[in-house]
């Protein structure tokens, strides 16, 4: 069985998180689907539970070092087995994962990227997208993935992905693969 969190707006309550990492222990499957910005609290409350397996989302905005908003990943030669089955796929602006102190590995690890913090200043908190020098540029996990007890927790940090507009998109590889199953 697979539970699927996506971009909460409310926080999970101390029991609700317990009964995820339970659920966990227990052989569950988890998939966190995190967003840019920590617009409406989103990440603070998906890393409340992230939190109990090691890592977190970060509030940042991933963009290619050249085009902004032009981030295409392709499997590699031997893909992790969650991407055997995948697309081409565009990410839409994601977020990064900090692997923190959690025993997993880079399932989609992009790199050629730089990162923009969120900007409290803008109601969606989106940043502008020139370049300051606080940036950080290279590689940066988007899809991370780990057995914890008996199940096994894997984040993906794209929530546009699955949005109305972007699976309705077939002029774009979109995450419409299903992503996960468990």
């Amino acid at each position: 069985m697979c539970w699927w969190l996506k971009t909460p707006t409310r926080p999970y309550s101390p029991e609700e998180i317990d009964a995820v990492r339970r659920f966990v222990e227990d052989g569950g499957g988890l998939l966190l689907i995190g967003e840019h910005t920590d617009v409406y609290g989103t990440s603070r409350h998906l890393n409340a539970v992230a939190g109990q397996f090691g890592f977190s989302f970060r509030f940042d905005c991933l963009f290619g070092i050249d085009t902004v908003f032009d981030e295409h990943f392709e499997n590699p030669l031997v893909p992790h087995p969650i991407l055997q089955h995948m697309p081409p796929l565009d990410f839409a602006t994601s977020c990064s994962i900090d692997p923190g102190t959690s025993s997993g590995r880079a399932v989609i690890r992009g790199t050629g990227l730089k990162n923009k913090l969120a900007d409290y200043h803008v109601d969606n908190f989106y940043p502008q997208t020139d370049d300051e020098a606080e940036m950080r540029y290279g590689a940066f996990v988007q899809l991370w993935s780990m057995r914890h007890g008996r199940g096994r927790v894997v984040a993906f940090s794209d929530s546009t992905q699955f949005s109305n507009f972007c699976i309705m998109d077939s002029a774009r590889p979109s995450c419409s693969w299903a992503c996960w199953s468990g």
